[in-house]
C-alpha cells in the first residue's frame, strides 16, 4: 500500500495576479476544485462524502482519501503505479484547469504497518520537501521570446474565442473567467441568508473618501501544525488506519470549525442586510482565511471572527480539547492598488502579528491583529518600511499588533476603547478632525513637534473639548510609543468619517 500526498503550489499569485474582483473570484474556485472536487471525482466519490465515512482500505480498493485540507490531500493507493496513473491525470487537470499557473507537488511511501503514523508520515513530508526544492518554474513558455504578454502576470497571451469574437489574454486569465460559474458553491455554507450575495464588485458605491479603500484580511491559526503534530504523536500504538481516520476526524474537524466562525461573523455583520453585500471569501481551507471587504468594517469583523473563535472548541478526543487561536493581517488599500501587493502586505502582517506576540506574551499564542494603511505602493518589506516611516527620533509611532485580550498590555480592547472615544469626540463636535489630522502630521516630523502640537490642542480647546484634548496633550507614553498614531493612520479610512 502507498501513502501519497498532494500539496498546491502557486495559489496566492494566481488568486491574486489580478485587480479585478471577477477573476479573483474565479481564480478561488479553480484552487478549491483542483482538490476539493478533482480529486474525489477521481476516486469515484462523485457525491464528496468522504468526509462523513470511517477510513479503510480493503483489498479490493485501489485508491482512497484520507483527508483533503490546509492546501493537500493525503491518498491511499494499492500500487505505486496506481499512484503515478493517478498523479499524472490530476497534474494534467490542474494544469489546464488553471492555464498552467497552479503545480501539484506530490511524493509516496509506501505504508510500513510496522511503524506509526507519525514516522510514516515524517518520512513523507521528507520527500514531499524534496520535491518541493526540485521543483521549476509552474508556467510554460515563459523562456521564450515571446512579446505579447499579460501585463499583471506576464504571462504570454493566447487567442480563445468568447461569445463569438476572438480576445487575447493569458492562459491563466481564461481559466479564472471560466472558473467564475463554479464559485457560487464554493462558499454557499457561509450565506446565512437567501436575501444576501456576495459582492462581484467593490467600486460601484464609491462616493466619499472612505469608500475608494477596501481591506484583504488574512488570517491564519496560531500553532496549528504543533497541535497536529502532537496530536499524531498521540496516535503511537494505535492501528495505522485507526490514526489515519482520526487525521481524517480532525481535519474535516478543523475545516468546520474555522467556516462555521466565519459564517458566524459575516451573519453578525450583515444580517438583516439585503441583496449585495460588499464582502467576497477569497480562501477558507481549514484555519487558512482570506477575504475582501468594505474597509469600514474591518476591525469589526476581525474583532467579530477572534470572539467567535475564542468560544469555539475542538475536541481531539474524549479527554483533549484545544482552544484555537489566530492572527490576522489588515491591508487597507485604494481600488486600484494592486491586489497581489496588497495580500503579501496583509501576510506580512499576519506572521508579525504572531511574531511580536510571542514576544509580549513570554511564548504564549494568543490571537491577535496588525495592519498596515497604503496609500502608495511599499518597497520592500513592511518591516523595513515601517523603520523608515514609522520611526521619529527615538520612538515608535506605531503599538501594534492588538493582542485579544483584555487585561494585558497592548490589547485590542484598549485600542477600540481609544477609538471610539475618539470617533464619539468627533461625531459630538468635542474634537475637530482637522486638529487630529494636525497631529498626525506632527508625529511624523519629531517627538518635539507632536509634543508641542498635542499642548497646543489642549490649550485651545474649549470646555467641552478639554476631555479628549487633556488626553491628546501627552501624544507618547513611558515606552516612547505613540499613543494615537494607529488611530490617526486608518482614521479617515476604517470608520465613517462623520461629524455630528
Amino acid at each position: 500500500m502507498i501513502l501519497a500526498i498532494y500539496d498546491l503550489s502557486g495559489i496566492q499569485k494566481f488568486i491574486f495576479s489580478t485587480n479585478k474582483l471577477k477573476e479573483i473570484i474565479g481564480a478561488s474556485a479553480v484552487v478549491n476544485n483542483a482538490l476539493f472536487k478533482k480529486v474525489p471525482e477521481m476516486c469515484g466519490d462523485t457525491n464528496n462524502t468522504w468526509r462523513e465515512k470511517k477510513f479503510f482500505f480493503s483489498s479490493d480498493d485501489k485508491k482512497k482519501i484520507v483527508y483533503i485540507g490546509g492546501g493537500n490531500a493525503l491518498l491511499m493507493f494499492d500500487t505505486e503505479s496506481t499512484y503515478s496513473a493517478f498523479t499524472r491525470e490530476l497534474t494534467e487537470k490542474v494544469f489546464l484547469q488553471s492555464g498552467g499557473a497552479i503545480r501539484i507537488f506530490s511524493a509516496c511511501v509506501e505504508l510500513d504497518e510496522t511503524k506509526n503514523l507519525s514516522e510514516n508520515q515524517k518520512k513523507l513530508m521528507d520527500k514531499l520537501d524534496l520535491a518541493k526544492k526540485s521543483g521549476g518554474s509552474t508556467l510554460p513558455s515563459l523562456c521564450l521570446p515571446i512579446t505579447a504578454y499579460d501585463n499583471n502576470n506576464f504571462e504570454p497571451l493566447v487567442i480563445r474565442e468568447v461569445n463569438g469574437k476572438e480576445r487575447y489574454a493569458s492562459a491563466s486569465k481564461f481559466a479564472k473567467l471560466i472558473g467564475v460559474s463554479a464559485s457560487n458553491d464554493i462558499f454557499k455554507d457561509i450565506i446565512f441568508s437567501d436575501k444576501i450575495s456576495f459582492a462581484t464588485k467593490f467600486d460601484k458605491s464609491r462616493k466619499t473618501e472612505t469608500k475608494n479603500y477596501v481591506s484583504i484580511i488574512h488570517i491564519d491559526g496560531n500553532t496549528m501544525g504543533i497541535m497536529i503534530r502532537n496530536f499524531v504523536q498521540s496516535l503511537d500504538g494505535v492501528n495505522i488506519f485507526t490514526a489515519l481516520d482520526e487525521m481524517r476526524k480532525l481535519s474535516v474537524k478543523i475545516g468546520e470549525l474555522y467556516k462555521n466562525v466565519l459564517k458566524l461573523t459575516v451573519k453578525d455583520i450583515y444580517d438583516g442586510t439585503e441583496g449585495e453585500i460588499l464582502f467576497r471569501p477569497v480562501v477558507a481551507d481549514g484555519d487558512d482565511i482570506t477575504v475582501i471587504l468594505e474597509s469600514t468594517k474591518a476591525f469589526e469583523f476581525t474583532e467579530k471572527f477572534m470572539g467567535y473563535l475564542k468560544e469555539s472548541k475542538l475536541n481531539l478526543n474524549s479527554d483533549k480539547v484545544f482552544s484555537p487561536t489566530a492572527a490576522a493581517g489588515i491591508a487597507f488599500v485604494g481600488l486600484k492598488f494592486p491586489f497581489s501587493t496588497a495580500y503579501d502586505i496583509a501576510e506580512q502582517c499576519c506572521k508579525n502579528a504572531k511574531k511580536e506576540t510571542l514576544k509580549r506574551t513570554d511564548g504564549n499564542a494568543k490571537s491577535s491583529m496588525d495592519f498596515q494603511v497604503c496609500y502608495s505602493n511599499i518597497a520592500g518589506t513592511v518591516s523595513e518600511y515601517r523603520k523608515d516611516n514609522y520611526t521619529v527620533n527615538n520612538a515608535t509611532l506605531i503599538r501594534r499588533p492588538y493582542i485579544f485580550d483584555d487585561i494585558i498590555p497592548y490589547s485590542y480592547a484598549e485600542f477600540k476603547e481609544m477609538c471610539d472615544e475618539i470617533n464619539l469626540g468627533i461625531k459630538n463636535r468635542m474634537i475637530a478632525r482637522s486638529k487630529l489630522k494636525g497631529l498626525r502630521n506632527e508625529y511624523g516630523v519629531s517627538v518635539l513637534n507632536a509634543n508641542n502640537y498635542g499642548k497646543y490642542i489642549h490649550a485651545h480647546a474649549d470646555k467641552e473639548e478639554r476631555i479628549i484634548s487633556k488626553k491628546l496633550s501627552v501624544p507618547f507614553n513611558s515606552k516612547n510609543e505613540a499613543i494615537f498614531f494607529d488611530y490617526l493612520d486608518v482614521m479617515d479610512i476604517a470608520w465613517k468619517g462623520e461629524e455630528g
